[in-house]
């Protein structure tokens, strides 16, 4: 059993606090539940030739690479005295305090305690805290739950593919993680924000400002894909998402214009959102790039890294005034406030995903809680887990009854993209095209 407690930091007279969900320091139930799966925890462009000071999940931490190239992430408080190891110094094997000279191996292993007499039982006997890595395309992934209940790294069928490049990048948000996470759950605030409120921010398509026929379906781990149906002109766009419990996003390409047949488009995000602590975010992903999916070449490989991304509204960083005028996904997130009150909210149907992710979400944790491990995205030997998020566009002539055809269509494209678990590598792909060209022949 997890016991149940308030995180440091939260204080009475703070707004309304959803323990169970938005609290994600060590023991609370989130914070718990974080702990049992991998998590992206910085760009590896970060870590140079100096520790770099972390604080993930209301820890305090020190992520180092030492002079052999092995990565480590530490308890910044040195076992001796407790000075930082952001101050410390970088050696060919872990990492040395500034104070006393005791050093550290990646494992928290204490290899020296110079000074201590030779009789001394502290190095090999007490152990410092210390995470597992794992670096993986330009990101710095760390499991900070128990190390026998360690799940295998997700490998996800969308990255590494030879015709895409991925772009890792990073941005902070001054709230609860809740908040920003559910806005890939939110398919309407598109219509909205990026559509008829402000104007188009990311193309001029008038599908965008339509409202959407979105559908969720379960996964066979705790997760949602989603299929987000538009008409543009001769043509059924099925936009389709992934979220995967408890952070990770995929959505289709930011660029689509529907203009021609499409039978198998790849995302083009794969983001998490990991929480600093219970009143910072950061949002940590890969930005795709490949002619597939953007065949004019909007992206802007150049724009993608540290606080930066090639697409509108995600970082603090526009004039005050422009942020008014055309406000972004930031500046409705953050505007909530630290930690969002739900208390004050009128959910109405138009929330149905968000609403959907709380309970489950909620669900999962309260297993944890009664002692049943999650369950971790998974494939066969050999495979990687499969993905659904991208974009099918189907050429499909007109009904009377146009809205009820767009959502028949998006239905049948979700039975096509199940049934396509049962192949692997290419295969998925190829019998992916064949049988949604088969679905676009029938009409």
């Amino acid at each position: 059993m997890i016991e149940q407690h308030v995180a440091h930091g939260t204080t009475a007279n703070q707004p309304h606090v959803n323990e169970i969900l938005n609290q994600v320091g060590p023991g609370t139930p989130a914070g718990e539940y974080f702990r049992r799966f991998w998590l992206p925890v910085a760009m590896a462009t970060q870590v140079k030739d100096l520790p770099v000071a972390l604080r993930i999940l209301d820890e305090e931490l020190v992520l180092y690479r030492d002079r052999g190239g092995q990565l480590g992430l530490l308890h910044a408080h040195c076992s001796h005295r407790g000075t930082s190891l952001e101050f410390g110094i970088i050696e060919e094997t872990g990492i040395r305090c500034c104070y006393h000279g005791w050093l550290y191996d990646s494992d928290g292993t204490i290899l020296e305690t110079p000074g201590e007499p030779p009789t001394s039982r502290i190095a090999g006997h007490i152990f410092h805290g210390a995470y597992p890595l794992r670096e993986h395309g330009g990101l710095v992934f760390a499991y900070m739950g128990p190390r026998a209940e360690c799940p295998p790294f997700p490998m996800l069928d969308s990255v590494d593919q030879p015709d895409d490049e991925i772009a890792p990048y990073l941005i902070h948000s001054p709230c609860n993680w809740l908040q920003i996470t559910e806005n890939a759950m939110d398919p309407f605030h598109s219509v909205f924000l990026h559509a008829r409120a402000t104007g188009a921010q990311f193309k001029e398509l008038a599908a965008f400002a339509e409202l959407p026929q979105p559908k969720w379906h379960d996964r066979a781990f705790p997760g949602f894909f989603y299929t987000n149906p538009r008409r543009v002109g001769d043509y059924v766009w099925v936009r389709l998402h992934d979220y995967f419990l408890p952070t990770l996003v995929q959505n289709g390409s930011l660029f689509e214009e529907a203009k021609q047949s499409k039978y198998f488009g790849r995302g083009g995000l794969t983001r998490w959102i990991v929480p600093i602590d219970d009143t910072n975010s950061m949002m940590i992903a890969w930005r795709h790039f490949n002619e597939r999916d953007d065949p004019e070449g909007h992206g802007k490989r150049d724009q993608i890294g540290y606080e930066s991304i090639d697409f509108y509204g995600q970082t603090k960083d526009r004039p005050y005034e422009m942020r008014q005028r055309n406000p972004g996904d930031y500046d409705a997130w953050v505007s909530q406030g630290p930690i969002n009150d739900h208390n004050r909210e009128h959910l109405g149907a138009t929330d149905q995903g968000v609403a959907l992710l709380r309970r489950k979400l909620r669900n999962e944790i309260e297993n944890l809680m009664s002692g049943a491990a999650p369950v971790q995205p998974s494939a066969v030997a050999g495979e990687r887990i499969h993905t659904y998020a991208g974009d099918v566009v189907l050429r499909v002539p007109k009904s009377n009854d146009d809205r009820a055809l767009v959502a028949t269509v998006a239905d049948q494209v979700a039975e096509v993209m199940v049934s396509a678990d049962g192949y692997a590598g290419d295969d998925r792909v190829e019998y992916l095209k064949r049988e949604m060209k088969a679905l676009e022949d029938r009409y």
